[in-house]
Parts: C-alpha cells; structure tokens; sequence
C-alpha cells in the first residue's frame, strides 16, 4: 500500500517539477532530485503509520486460564523495584482456590515452589513454541501435586524447581490444573500468567496475543523531563514540565520551553489505563517526532529475565529514589543493554544547538494502539550549562577498582549505566560496630551486579566470632550480609551503594507459637510456627520423631498441613533454624494425634 502511495507522491513531485527537468537538465541534478524522493519514498511508512515494528503473535490460540473474565491488576512491562512485570497479573475477585485451567494443549513441563517471586508456579510447553506460566496457585491438581510432593520428600527439600518429562503430564486446552492462590511473593490473591518463547524462555507481552480484555482508553501523561545529554544523567536534576490534555492532545502551558542543555534528551511520567478500573497499568510504547520526523522510541513487547534489572537504566532511578515520580527515558544510557529501543530516523537526542524554536511530538500507546497525543516546542536558552567537577569519576562499560587500607572493591564493566562522581568518606563507628561506617557513594545511585566488598574491622575480632560478623549496609533500606574472613579482611557481596559497617550478630533466630507442649491436636488441620531474625533467615528443618517433615513458607511464617506423614499417636517436632550469620536456633515441641 505504502508503495503506490509513494508512486503517487513520485508522479506529484516529477509534475510540479516537470517546468524544471528538461532534456538538457544535468544528469547530476535529476540524481540529486531522485536520491530525495527516493528518502521520502522510504521514510514515508513511518510517517504515515508513526509507530515501531511490532511482532505477529498467534491470536486467539490461548484461552482465558480463569473462567471469569480477565480484569487485570497488573500488565506486561509494568514498572516495578529493579525490575519489569514479565505476564499479566489476573484478578481472581479478592478470592482463593479459583479453578486455574491450561490455556491451551501441551504438557506440563516444569513447577516450581518457593516463599519468594512466584511461589507455587506451573509451566505448560505448547507444541506452536510458546510455554504459559501460571504463578502463585495454591495447589496444583492431584496427581501433580502428589508427584511434586514425593519428589521434596525424596530431596528433604519444601523449595524446589523441577523439570517433568513431557509425556509424564498432558494437558488439552481447558484442562483444570491448579488452584490459583496467594503463594510467594503476592500481596493479595490473584494469577501471575505469562507467555513465553519455549527455546529463549523470554516472556511476551499476553496482551498481544488476542485476549478478550475490552480497552479504549489511552495513556495517561502527567508530565515530561528534558536532560541535559553532555552530562551524566547523576550530574543533574531533570528540568521538569507538566502537561495538561487541551482538545484531546496533551501540551505544556508555556509554548516554547526554554532549555539550556544543546543536546536534550527526554523522559515521560506516564500511565495506561483500562476503562473505569481504578488500576494503572505500564505504558507500551512511546514514539519521538523531532521537527515532525520519526526519531526513536522503546517498545515493550518482551523482555529477557536477565535483561529486567536494566529497568533502572530505562528509568530515571535517582528521581525515582528520591521520592519522585516514574520517569522513562526516551534514550539509552551507555550500559543499558535493552533491546527495546527503536532507533529510527534518530537515537533519541534532540539538537537544540540553532537557538531555534524545537517542535516536539511524542506518541504514547497501549498495547491495544489506542495513543495520546503530547505537543510542546524547546528552544537552547544559550544559557551555558554548568559542568561540575569530580576528583574521582567511574566509568560506564568499564572495571572500576576503589581500594585503601580500609575498604576494597571492585565492580565489572556491566556495574554501571552511566559515569558516576564516587564519593568516599569514613564516618564514626557506633559501639557495637567493629568498623568505621564507610560511606560509598550514594544509593541514588543504582548498581546493576553485585560487586564484592571487603572490609577490615578496628577492633580485634576473635577466631570464635569471626563467623558471626556481617557486613551492614545502610541507606534507602538496609541490607545484611553474612561474611566470610580471610588474611585481616572480611568479605561479602553487595548490589547497592550506601553506607557499610561491620556487626557482629551473636543472636541465635526464634521460633515462637501459640501451641503448649503436649497438647491434643487430633482435630487440628495443620501446624503454624512464625521464625524470625535480626540479620535473616537463610534455612529451616523440621523432622518429625526423627524423619523430616515438609513445612511450607510465606514470608516469616511455616506451615505443616496435617498427612499421611503424621499417623495418630504421640510425636516430637524439632525445628531448626538457621541466619545469614550461623547462628542456629531449635525448637522441640510435643504433641498427639
């Protein structure tokens, strides 16, 4: 279509023309003239459709894995701590133990159990290359659940990830398989369901792919942000311009926005909404026109699990950690590695250098195309932008080394999204530290690996306790990381910057209940214990009259659902809990059946 289009533009162009080009017109101006239809002939799909390649996922192929229609709490590509939301997140009407059933033939090929992200979670491998992943169901269907649980027993291990053989569980299309739940790290009941490619594993955005989830509403904007691109994004508050909607399409209130940086960059506060729901969900896709001309923009329509902390070089993280608002940049940092940038006629930076009025354009969509329009102009204020000094500057997509006599560390070239200004400082030590507080850096700013850190303490540290010290680390929340010692230094792993000392945690963890020894239980469906620690729990056992027994977990509370493993008569529970430290905590309890 776009080529006879371009045909006609042609014909237009060569008739306006035609008083010019002569039989004695120079070959070298008719080049001239056909290298710049040609451009247009090519540039104009662009124009014309002003939106970034997509993918052609099978429609209608998966069905609704609930029997109740989907109203979402979630959606693909949502913002989230150090993350992107890789599926949907389904409401079940603030329930549990709604039928969850397979979206489509195939077999179940993996399950996984934990206390943390997923929680109890199913995986069905379709024959079309596409597996669905159902998350945070209470119980999977009887045959599975009883397969899943001997295999834990036979491993003494609750948390598991197994892999089924495919012709161990079939499924067809509708098939019940689970119960949906509020399993890991749920805050409230509901299916995590995602779609992704069988051989890359890389989740896919569902709402591409046919759901029936009515949406005529268009993203929500609240405001933009112009960068300056000659300095690192670290090195400067974003100049901040709210819009408002005028006539349908969202505009600033002063018309031409002076700016002092000559080469800006843009982020944009915005949300996607559906009807009268009162969630707001992530936004798909954002296209920059620079001067009318598709420049760039990011599409989310998948996203590589390995790739989702890169959601803090998409962001502008400092604003964001210091209390501001979500702000997505519309260019690419020098260490973020998302492929979802589309660079198209630019990458992202405008060229306010002429002092000119800039007219600007940006298209914000949803993943069903319907788009809000925003419209402002930027003008180089001339102003000279200041530069600030830095005595110690750390490169992006370089190894950067920190060392003296009280702290070392080392972070890969992959650490860093842009170059830093790193700030050291060594700070009082508090009575119970066995190290100054060194201050590295600032938590704003964000680390994307961890990077190992060795301390040396300021006090002597006996062979008995050299065990029990962890490494603290404060601002924005506090971290804490067992050690291991070695030649005067102690060593643990960070992902963050902020403020570190060490401690030592002689505190063994506690197990508390409400039960009294020796109590009847013959009418009680189950056992619940809370566990808890000041630096953390990193593992727990419990074995009934000497055989180990299956306690689930959900957050600091762990629970024994009453089976064949527990026959009538009298029993001794012991449980045993371990911290990031070493410290061991136990518990025996009796009790009949």
């Amino acid at each position: 279509m776009w080529i006879s289009t371009s045909l006609n533009l042609l014909f237009i162009i060569c008739y306006k023309c035609k008083g010019k080009i002569g039989f004695f017109t120079s070959t070298s101006y008719i080049c001239s003239m056909m290298k710049r239809i040609f451009g247009l002939c090519f540039l104009l799909p662009q124009l014309l459709h002003a939106q970034l390649p997509g993918k052609n996922y099978p429609q209608g192929y998966f069905r609704n894995p609930l029997n109740i229609p989907i109203q979402l709490a979630g959606n693909f590509g949502e913002l989230r701590p150090n993350h992107f939301h890789a599926g949907i997140d389904i409401k079940t009407q603030q329930k549990e133990n709604l039928p969850v059933h397979a979206a489509a033939d195939g077999y179940v090929s993996r399950i996984g159990v934990s206390h943390v992200g997923y929680g109890n979670v199913l995986y069905i491998t379709h024959p079309n290359g596409y597996t669905t992943v159902y998350g945070h169901l209470n119980r999977f269907f009887p045959a599975l659940e009883e397969y899943v649980k001997q295999q834990e027993y036979a491993a003494e291990s609750w948390a598991t990830d197994l892999k089924i053989p495919a012709g161990k569980f079939p499924v067809k299309k509708g098939d019940f398989v689970a119960w949906s739940g509020n399993t890991g790290g749920s805050a409230g009941p509901h299916v995590h369901f995602e779609i992704r490619g069988t051989e890359s594993e890389k989740p896919l955005n569902p709402l591409l792919f046919g759901f029936d989830i009515p949406d005529s509403r268009a993203p929500d904007v609240y405001r933009i942000a112009i960068y300056d691109m000659d300095k690192s994004l670290y090195d400067q508050t974003p100049q901040m311009v709210p819009v408002k909607k005028v006539n349908g399409e969202y505009v600033t209130t002063q018309a031409v926005i002076p700016v002092k940086a000559a080469q800006a960059g843009l982020g944009i506060n915005a949300v996607d909404r559906m009807g009268v729901a009162p969630n707001s969900y992530g936004i798909y896709e954002v296209v920059l026109f620079d001067r009318d001309v598709p420049n760039s923009g990011f599409q989310l329509d998948n996203i590589a699990f390995e790739d989702s902390r890169y959601i803090n070089a998409h962001i502008d993280y400092k604003t964001k950690k210091s209390g501001g608002p979500y702000l997505q940049l519309l260019f690419s940092l020098p260490g973020n590695k998302l492929d979802i940038y589309k660079d198209v006629q630019g990458d992202g930076v405008l060229d306010l250098s002429d002092g000119k009025p800039h007219p600007v354009k940006l298209l914000v969509k949803d993943a069903y195309g319907n788009t809000s329009t925003v419209k402002f102009s930027l003008q180089h204020s001339g102003e000279p932008a200041a530069v600030p000094a830095c005595a110690n500057t750390m490169y992006a997509e370089s190894r950067n080394i920190f060392e003296n006599n009280q702290v070392e560390f080392f972070m890969e070239e992959t650490a860093l999204y842009d170059q830093i200004c790193f700030n050291y400082a060594e700070l009082p030590s508090t009575p119970k530290s066995y190290s100054a507080t060194l201050h590295l850096n600032t938590p704003l700013i964000p680390v994307h690996n961890y990077f190992t850190l060795r301390m040396r303490p300021n006090k002597p540290v006996s062979a008995a306790l050299q065990r029990q010290i962890v490494m603290v680390r404060e601002g924005l929340g506090e971290d804490i990381a067992g050690t291991t010692y070695e030649n005067g230094w102690f060593i643990a792993k960070f992902r963050d910057f902020g403020n570190f000392h060490l401690e030592a945690d002689t505190i063994a963890p506690k197990i508390t209940s409400a039960l009294k020894n020796g109590v009847n239980l013959s009418k009680a469906a189950k056992l619940v214990f809370s566990i808890s620690d000041n630096s953390g729990i990193k593992s727990y056992r419990a074995e009934l009259d000497g055989h180990w027994l299956m306690f689930s977990r959900k957050s600091n509370v762990i629970t024994y659902t009453f089976d064949e493993h527990c026959p009538a008569g009298a029993h001794t529970l012991k449980l045993t809990v371990t911290d990031v430290a070493g410290n061991t905590g136990t518990k025996t309890f009796t009790f009949t059946r």
